[in-house]
């Protein structure tokens, strides 16, 4: 039990990780999964390991990377962390979903002056694939065009 706990505490000692992602690493390390789910337990235990602070760690992180809020919570999804956990998180610190999906079209894409349908077309599938909302995207186009003129 002791040589896992501090193969886990060595592994949250370099980034926060996930609970199932932890046991993961651990069991592919030839651990015991019985041992592997005391030891994440001792370490939630004594607050080494928090799902809810792993989300809020990767949630400010790939915002700052430019990713939006779907493209955010897929990622959760595959490392099977609970949602409610991603929901908390957002409420503890609300984002500006619209500022963050200008910030990135601003970075990519230099001038946002008067626009051809198929340019426009592009940026919007671009946002889409960082995963901001078709909402968010509709409201920031409609934001340039009013800008615009």
């Amino acid at each position: 039990m002791a040589e896992v706990f501090s193969a886990a505490v060595a592994l949250l000692a370099r980034r926060e990780h996930g609970a199932i992602e932890l046991a993961d690493k651990l069991v592919k390390k030839g651990y015991a999964a019985d041992e592997v789910h005391n030891a994440i337990a001792a370490c939630q235990n004594l607050d080494l390991q928090s799902d809810q602070r792993f989300v809020g760690m990767l949630l400010r992180v790939r915002i700052g990377q430019g990713y939006g809020p779907e493209r955010i919570r897929r990622e959760i999804q595959q490392k099977k962390v609970d949602r409610a956990c991603y929901e908390q998180a957002l409420e503890t610190e609300p984002v500006d979903w619209l500022g963050c999906a200008k910030q990135v079209l601003d970075k990519k894409y230099k001038s946002c002056a008067q626009l051809s349908w198929q340019m426009q077309q592009k940026q919007k599938q671009f946002l889409l694939y960082r995963g901001f909302p078709s909402q968010i995207i509709a409201q920031l186009f409609k934001i340039n065009e009013e800008i615009a003129e």
